[in-house]
């Protein structure tokens, strides 16, 4: 299956649902049906045939994964795991630096001030330590 097509049927929500309900277990169409909670055999029958090559019938007559299915899956998983915490990653760095230059930007115009300095420490520990997960835990970024 070419990646365009592959893309394709795994761009409906209803379709990522098939393929987790087939990740568990093998099911049959009327299994699947009532799984979805889908009243037309038609809408049902629509999809199936969207995932051509990532689902097949097996000889007991239920849908299952091939490893093309399986593949597709672990790609959804992945982006939707790791999509968010890069856009969380940079929302954090974006507070960061506006808290620094709020901060040293009230600090030039009341003058030094314990609090200020407390401020700009603290949120640079949390910076440090959200980055440290980030990047080397999570590892959201790839680093060389």
């Amino acid at each position: 299956m070419e990646s365009d097509k592959t893309f394709e049927a795994i761009a409906h929500p209803l379709r990522i649902k098939i393929l987790k309900l087939l990740a568990e277990r093998p099911m049959s169409f009327s299994e699947l049906k009532r799984r979805l909670g889908i009243k037309s055999s038609g809408k049902l029958d629509f999809h199936l045939k969207k995932l051509d090559n990532l689902i097949v019938l097996d000889e007991d007559g239920k849908y299952t994964l091939t490893r093309e299915g399986y593949a597709a899956l672990q790609a959804i998983i992945t982006i939707k795991r790791y999509g968010w915490q890069k856009r969380a990653f940079i929302l954090n760095t974006a507070v960061y630096i506006a808290v620094m230059i709020y901060t040293e930007c009230v600090i030039v115009w009341r003058g030094f001030s314990p609090l200020y300095v407390a401020v700009m420490v603290l949120t640079s520990l949390w910076y440090v330590y959200y980055f440290y997960v980030s990047i080397v835990k999570r590892k959201v970024f790839k680093v060389c």
